[in-house]
């Protein structure tokens, strides 16, 4: 009976116990999922490389600096979000946390340039 409530309760929380269609499903989305983290990344470390160089180069300092500064703290944070989402199989959370990253690292490109 207990097993019967929890699966009611599951069910009306929109769990779902239907298996994937077939083996390849699920790699192909684990390997789609991996991509974007791994695009994540590499779109944060090419906009790092782009602000650190702008410093170094003194094309970036004063106010701009510390704009460039706080939009690198968040799209850093965003990509670490994207990582923990990936590790925990939250496909929900993952998602969101992917389009967070995009646009933190599109707004810490827009400071560098701005």
């Amino acid at each position: 009976m207990k097993r019967i409530i929890i699966a009611a309760a599951l069910a009306l929380a929109g769990c779902s116990f239907s298996p994937p269609s077939t083996p390849s499903t699920v790699a192909q989305a684990t390997v789609l999922d991996e991509k974007i983290a791994i695009g994540a990344e590499l779109a944060y470390k090419a906009a790092r490389l782009a602000a650190e160089t702008g410093v170094d180069a003194g094309l970036i300092k004063g106010a701009k600096a510390d704009r460039v500064a706080d939009a690198d703290n968040r799209a850093l944070t965003a990509v670490q979000a994207v990582r923990a989402a990936y590790r925990a199989g939250n496909a929900a959370s993952y998602s969101a946390t992917a389009k967070e990253a995009q646009n933190a690292v599109s707004a810490m490109l827009a400071a560098i340039k701005g």
